[in-house]
């Protein structure tokens, strides 16, 4: 380490003079807020080429390497190029992007076109291009292979590199962060040398806060143990990094800082405090840094940059270097006319110093690093207090545009930007400049403290100032320069959010869109008279790229190698005539620019239909109500001339029905026409059309009706639910498991062991009795739960089968059914089936018993009976022996019918007056009266109410049994009949 005046004298005049010992003892201070710093060396650049220069890629033996602190977007030097292979078909390429060690790679950018990796960029990790990245993964192949490595002291030969002899095992670059990368030649992607840029986490750094061993300190952080440091966008932080690092930096010794960088840490945690910049916005820090170092710049301007964006004073006193943030806070000392020796000079701010707007240039991640600008006011300054508007601060300096330009190059937040902005058009025009010499009691200050200030003549009172500058004079006096300090400068105040601008994206010459889609239908036609064929119908969706001018279609059969080109052309729809029926075909599209650059394929395949083709889905399946109780299923007709009916099922469901899960409700035949009527129910319904070979449509159309909890006037009385192992099974039905679901089934014929013959002589399945068309065509299931009710009444039962599936074990889809390739096995996928099984509920009534309740009928959609008792059956069939449904559940609701009692003009005499209703009810009516010529304090009591009377009482304000005429009401649920 070196002695640091030295050091910084020696690279350029760190603080000039800092030690004259008569006069000038303390002459200078590193600043934020000084004249506009010279222009970064990137030529006699602006900056926003500053920016711009960051990104490029630099082919150079001796150029710069910079320091990364933060997050940004850099290009880098090309330290190493060569092609290989025997038509020179790769380009091997290394690229120092900064100096190490940095934290993270997190997206690299090729001719500004960000890749997708296979993977996450991690140090010393080889990755190729991700096979959904369309601009460099071509032809099944990645075009790029990328190893990054993160620039540790300890980084060995990079392997992807290490392929070529040129680069040995003493290629190491250790300590220097880069890229290695493998480019494969493609026409349709590169036209040149790629560009690279990539977007990293910069430097790990030392952070006293996070270092244990230091008061103020709690983590394992330590100052000297570079692989214990983390990342961090704290500028103070970044520039002790910078002040102590003898490789890239000024390499000041730890003995000329704090024991425990306790002002360090003070400044870093005003930094770091959360402040939010917007209404809603998530918090930010205050201030933070992410910054590109340009290492070729004098170590002095580096230091500004970092002290600008912090709002620092770096100060060299009591031979330690320290740091004060510019922030709210309270004077150290206070000095009155009693210190102040002579006289005292203010000034307010000239007119080259004062401003009525401050434009803050930052580099903005949002716009491809590049530079960009807010100002303060913002142009829309409406919802800024009226003294703080352009218009009012411009008029109150006389119309005069008095326009400040600050360079913030290590700021990458509009909003941290903005509030740079705001705070020195605020010291510009409210801040007192003030200038005296004082007693030995100033020798307590530094540069940057706050300074209470009392004199009678300006009418000071413990005014705050804050020190700008100190010299110690010959006579041991202290001058200072002061400039008067708020508190209200500090505090950020909220901004608006800033819009969002759509970025220009200029299009890629080397990125061509593919078709959005291929569309294979096939149809008959009819060639020639009496000559029919079978056409294959390729509509291609057009490519979005105005760029496109021609279509490249190629066509071959699954069973051939190649594709042949059937067309090259301008329009998006081609024809394949005497295509094979039952062949499958594959189909590819590409897009070719007018500069000749292809797209990758859009591929599709096709199976010929042909005359085996199932019928189309149904359309238009809807739902009205008739009446109020039945409604009326309506769908369009079927355009297939071989459709024999359509097969319209059922499930309880709301949301998520299932064909293969639904009961039977209806088949309606094609002659009758496309429409139903039926009772109401609230579910799903499902439809499908038949043809007469038995093949359905290969899709259900649902639609889910809730009419009946709309409009049913009728009240749920209970839900039967089964345990359906509960119930009593005769011999054609089994309780089976499907799926670990228990179920009833329709049983075998005849069990395995039935067949004739030796026992390994019996064929076919062995759960089906080694037989074929095995099932039985029909079984009951008598349910465990009945209905007793109290007397006759007249009930309505809504019935609930739950299907687990409907399957026909001799059709399976993979056995080819009948045929010999899988794929030309007849669709739909999942059989007909469900056409095939049944599964029905019935009911038996009785009025006496529930043993008398033996007669049983169909219960259909939603039926009333009369009785008393009710038992239940499942019945379950099918149409071929080779069907059966899973039932995995059974409720049914018991309603009865909502309905009213009434009568009017009722005498109600002088004693009590009993109501009897007609019909009784099942429960207990609710009744309402309203009673005429009452008197004042008449009153009436209705007692003793049951499901068939109640009774009623008038009386005078006496209590005294009183005659009035009145009308009443009972509404209730349920008719009890007497037979």
């Amino acid at each position: 380490m070196c002695n640091p005046v030295d050091a910084i004298e020696g690279i350029v005049d760190f603080v000039e003079d800092v030690v004259e010992v008569i006069v000038d003892l303390v002459e200078d201070v590193i600043g934020w807020l000084v004249p506009t710093p010279d222009i970064p060396d990137y030529g006699d650049l602006d900056q926003d080429q500053q920016a711009k220069g960051v990104l490029v890629n630099k082919i150079s033996a001796n150029s710069a390497i910079p320091i990364v602190y933060g997050t940004r977007k850099v290009g880098g030097n090309v330290i190493f190029l060569e092609s290989s292979g025997a038509t020179n078909e790769f380009l091997f390429m290394a690229l120092v992007l900064s100096e190490g060690e940095i934290d993270d790679i997190t997206s690299i950018f090729i001719n500004d076109t960000a890749v997708t990796w296979s993977g996450d960029l991690a140090d010393n990790t080889e990755r190729t291009v991700a096979s959904n990245d369309a601009n460099f993964f071509k032809d099944s192949a990645s075009l790029i292979t990328v190893r990054p490595h993160f620039g540790s002291d300890t980084q060995t030969q990079c392997s992807l590199l290490g392929s070529l002899s040129s680069w040995t095992s003493g290629h190491k670059l250790q300590g220097l962060a880069y890229i290695s990368l493998k480019f494969k030649w493609n026409a349709n992607a590169f036209g040149s040398i790629p560009n690279v840029t990539a977007i990293i986490k910069g430097k790990k750094i030392y952070n006293p806060n996070l270092d244990g061993t230091l008061t103020g300190g709690s983590g394992s952080h330590r100052a000297d143990t570079s692989s214990t440091w983390e990342y961090s966008d704290n500028p103070v932080f970044q520039l002790l990094d910078y002040m102590r690092n003898e490789r890239y930096g000024v390499g000041i010794a730890n003995s000329y800082f704090d024991t425990n960088f306790a002002d360090w840490q003070t400044a870093a945690d005003v930094c770091d405090a959360n402040i939010t910049p917007f209404s809603g916005a998530s918090q930010i820090d205050l201030m933070d840094s992410h910054a590109v170092v340009d290492t070729s710049r004098k170590s002095i301007d580096n230091v500004k940059e970092f002290i600008k964006s912090c709002r620092g004073f770096l100060n060299f006193t009591g031979g330690l270097y320290k740091i004060i943030i510019e922030t709210t806070g309270s004077a150290s000392i206070s000095i009155t006319e009693d210190n102040i020796i002579g006289g005292i000079t203010i000034n307010s701010k000239t007119k080259n110093s004062r401003y009525n707007r401050v434009i803050a240039s930052f580099v903005n991640p949002d716009k491809n690093f590049q530079s960009d600008e807010v100002q303060f006011p913002p142009a829309d300054d409406s919802n800024e207090a009226s003294a703080d508007r352009h218009a009012t601060m411009k008029a109150l300096d006389g119309g005069i545009l008095l326009e400040g330009r600050f360079n913030f190059g290590y700021i990458t937040n509009p909003y941290q930007a903005r509030e740079m902005a705001e705070i020195i058009l605020r010291r510009s025009r409210t801040s007192l400049d003030v200038s005296l010499k004082c007693d030995a009691t100033a020798l307590d200050l530094a540069i940057g403290d706050i300074v209470n200030i009392t004199h009678a003549t300006p009418a000071f009172s413990a005014k705050p100032f804050r020190v700008q500058g100190m010299t110690m004079n010959s006579d041991m006096t202290v001058s200072l320069q002061l400039s008067e300090h708020q508190d209200s400068f500090y505090t950020f105040g909220t901004q608006q959010e800033v819009p969002s601008i759509p970025i220009t994206t200029l299009p890629n010459p080397f990125s061509v869109s593919a078709p959005t889609s291929i569309t294979l239908t096939d149809e008959l036609v009819e060639y020639s008279e009496g000559v029919v064929l079978t056409r294959l119908n390729i509509a291609v969706g057009a490519s979005p790229d105005q760029f496109v001018s021609q279509y490249q279609v190629e066509v071959k059969l699954s069973t051939e190698s190649n594709f042949k080109i059937l067309a090259i052309g301008s329009e998006i729809n081609y024809e394949m005539l005497n295509v094979i029926d039952g062949g499958t075909y594959n189909v590819r599209v590409k897009s070719i620019s007018s500069l000749g650059v292809n797209s990758s394929y859009v591929t599709a395949n096709r199976k010929i239909i042909g005359a085996t083709e199932p019928p189309s889905d149904v359309k238009n399946f809807s739902v009205n109500m008739l009446g109020n109780s039945q409604m009326q299923l309506n769908w369009d007709a079927n355009t297939d001339l071989d459709v024999s009916f359509y097969e319209i099922r059922y499930q309880n469901v709301t949301s998520n029905a299932q064909w293969n899960k639904s009961v039977n409700w209806l088949q309606v035949p094609r002659t009758s026409g496309t429409s139903i009527t039926t009772n109401i129910r609230s579910g799903a319904f499902c439809i499908k059309a038949v043809d007469k070979l038995g093949n359905e449509s290969n899709n259900e159309t649902i639609i889910f009706s809730n009419i009946a909890e709309i409009t049913e006037g009728f009240k749920n009385i209970q839900t039967l639910t089964e345990d359906i192992t509960a119930g009593t099974f005769d011999a054609d039905v089994a309780l089976t498991d499907s799926s670990s679901t228990t179920c009833i089934v329709l049983d075998t014929k005849n069990d395995f062991d039935d067949v004739t013959g030796n026992f390994d002589s019996a064929s076919g399945n062995f759960d089906l009795g080694g037989a074929d068309s095995n099932i039985d065509d029909e079984g009951f299931y008598t349910l465990n739960q009945s209905l007793s009710l109290s007397a006759i009444y007249d009930v309505s039962f809504i019935k609930s089968i739950t299907i687990d599936q409907i399957e026909d074990p001799y059709d399976q889809f993979d056995s080819g059914r009948g045929v010999a390739l899988f794929d030309d096995a007849p669709a739909p996928f999942d059989g007909n089936d469900p056409t095939n099984a049944t599964a029905q509920l019935q009911i038996a009534t009785s009025t006496t018993s529930l043993d008398n309740a033996t007669e049983f009928q169909p219960m259909n959609t939603s039926t009333t009976f009369k009785g008393r008792y009710f038992k239940f059956k499942l019945r379950l069939a099918n149409k071929n022996n080779k069907t059966r449904a899973f039932v995995s559940g059974i409720s049914i609701d018991v309603k009865m019918q909502k309905r009213t009692e009434t009568g009017e003009d009722v005498a109600s005499g002088t004693t009590t007056k009993t109501i009897t209703f007609t019909n009784p009810f099942f429960a207990i009516p609710s009744i309402g009266i309203a009673a005429q010529n009452m008197a004042t304090g008449d009153f009436y009591s209705i007692s003793n109410k049951s499901i068939s009377s109640f009774d009623v009482v008038f009386k005078n304000s006496s209590d005294s049994n009183i005659d009035r005429t009145f009308d009443f009401v009972a509404i209730g649920h349920g008719l009890k009949s007497s037979s």
